[in-house]
């Protein structure tokens, strides 16, 4: 870290040191203005979400030192970098263009010489021409998505929460696990006459992906009576891939397919034909409203006021609590049951992302990078791990999300739902000291201290814009927190490390010997042929 910003880091080191054991309830006794200063709304059309930090154990000195320390690091000024084609994925010579994915039309960008949004909305008219094919035909009833990571996550996404305000057109089913019981459940509800499978994967090379496609070809040809070579065959499979090239030496025959780019980190997909699934089921019109949800927060964080650019601060926030080591765990909890898939999702996003441990220079990284991120929906997660939230030893900071407005639900209950996340983010902040009992032995065992951090998000109501905005805000902070840490946030090399290790065990597996190195893996090769071998 250039010596300029170590000084500035030590400083947030410090304010991070003097602030650790100042309860919240001082910082809103000392500041009347507090509420206001650290409320913020994205506003961005009909779309609208209050973003609440206020009850983050932090204060104006230690925002302010964050915001000196991003403009000296220039975390807007490479974000435009990032946005305008820079090759940020240093590791692997790319450039990371997912933004592109939901540029305007009228947006220029050129990469190697190519026209970028051309090429993107070129792909994106192809897939509104198939989804309205596909709608009007009313031949496919079921859809199977086969992908893994953000080729499932994403997509699944979208569709939990699109299914909640309305009927899809098609029925999409997710297939992710190469534990063939997934697979087998989710064909146990189709007919192969009626199924129309969408195989995603950006490098058309991810086992469990083959597999699961693989499994689902002889289902297929099974059911519809004909031979694996069949042209028939291909006409209930499409392909989503970086690697078209693969994907047709791969055995998967597909009548149409679509492209991404290398360009696009898998966890970054969710803009573009990722999602054909979601966009046959609900139609390309809602999709447009999406990509405009994260248009706009694009925007707004290359343009804002860095006091008033929501992503930019909200990443600061988490430099603060994990990059100061601080707190390494950060938990997700959406009042709403259609983003249920919202933390796995985000779990991706984050760790992928900024779970590195090397510096650009090749030097260890002096920031901690990523959280573990988990959670829950609410009010379910009250009734599971809320306790340790509000009394455990580990101090987890909190996104609460939730909406004024839901579709299909009782407004009663709404009411109740939105009163317990206000709720427990109130107890997190403020505790409760004053046990009512008079007996010494039990008060201290129901007293909770509060200064719990959270940060709140209240959005008007769930719709496809305002999906695409709250993506974008993670996405935005992951990228704050990689390059105050001086990480690269685009590449995985972990992932592949794991990826080559089990092709070569899977290929040892059926061998009479074993040429793994070290002793627990071949001991556990030899306890897995013999249980397999037993009746």
């Amino acid at each position: 870290m250039a010596n300029d910003l170590s000084k500035l880091w030590q400083q947030v080191l410090t304010d991070s040191e003097r602030i650790k054991d100042t309860s919240l309830r001082a910082l809103f006794d000392h500041d009347e203005f507090r509420v206001k200063a650290m409320t913020k709304t994205l506003i961005d059309g009909e779309s609208e979400i209050v973003v609440d930090f206020s009850k983050q154990l932090i204060d104006a000195q230690a925002l302010k030192t964050l915001l000196t320390l991003a403009e000296q690091a220039g975390v807007v000024a490479k974000f435009a970098e990032m946005r305008g084609g820079e090759r940020v994925n240093f590791t692997e010579n790319q450039a990371a263009l997912h933004t592109a994915l939901r540029s305007p039309k009228t947006a220029k960008l050129e990469l190697n010489g190519q026209d970028i949004i051309k090429q993107v909305h070129d792909e994106l008219e192809k897939v509104q021409s198939f989804s309205e094919k596909v709608r009007s035909e009313k031949k496919f009833k079921k859809i199977v998505n086969i992908g893994i990571g953000g080729s499932d996550l994403g997509p699944a996404l979208i569709f939990d929460v699109l299914s909640a305000g309305r009927k899809p057109e098609i029925e999409c089913l997710f297939v992710a696990n190469i534990d063939s019981t997934e697979i087998n459940a989710a064909l146990a509800r189709c007919k192969p006459e009626e199924t129309l499978f969408i195989v995603c994967s950006k490098s058309f090379k991810t086992a469990e992906t083959l597999a699961n496609a693989r499994i689902a070809k002889q289902w297929l040809a099974t059911g519809l009576g004909v031979g694996l070579e069949s042209d028939v065959l291909a006409e209930h499979f499409v392909v989503v891939s970086a690697n078209l090239l693969q994907a047709r030496s791969s055995d998967v025959d597909a009548t149409n397919s679509f492209q991404i780019w290398p360009w696009v980190g898998g966890r970054y997909s969710i803009a573009s034909a990722m999602s054909l699934a979601p966009i046959i089921a609900f139609g390309f019109e809602t999709f447009k409203e999406f990509l405009a949800g994260m248009r706009s927060v694009d925007e707004q964080m290359q343009t804002s006021k860095p006091e008033d650019n929501i992503a930019l601060i909200l990443g600061l926030i988490d430099v603060f609590n994990f990059g100061t080591r601080r707190h390494s765990s950060q938990a997700v909890l959406p009042y709403a049951s259609a983003l249920r898939l919202l933390p796995s999702y985000l779990q991706q996003l984050i760790m992928e992302s900024n779970g590195k441990s090397v510096r650009h220079d090749g030097t260890p990284a002096d920031i901690a990078t990523s959280p573990v991120v988990w959670g829950g929906v609410g009010t379910n997660s009250q009734h599971a791990f809320m306790q340790m939230l509000h009394q455990g030893t580990q101090v987890v900071p909190v996104d609460f999300i939730g909406f004024a407005q839901l579709t299909n639900v009782d407004l009663v209950s709404h009411d109740a739902l939105v009163a317990n996340m206000f709720a427990q983010a109130k107890a997190l902040a403020f505790g409760e000291n004053q046990a009512e009992t008079n007996d010494s032995a039990i008060a201290p065992h129901r007293k909770m201290k509060g200064s719990r951090p959270s940060t709140t998000f209240l959005a008007k109501s769930l719709t496809p814009r305002t999906l695409g905005a709250l993506i974008a805000l993670y996405e935005h902070r992951v990228f704050v927190h990689g390059i105050i840490a001086q990480i690269n946030s685009f590449d995985q090399w972990g992932v592949e490390l794991g990826k080559t290790l089990s092709i070569e065990i899977n290929q040892q597996i059926n061998q009479s010997t074993s040429a793994v190195n070290d002793a627990s893996t071949k001991s556990l090769i030899d306890k897995y042929r013999q249980l397999k071998s037993k009746s």
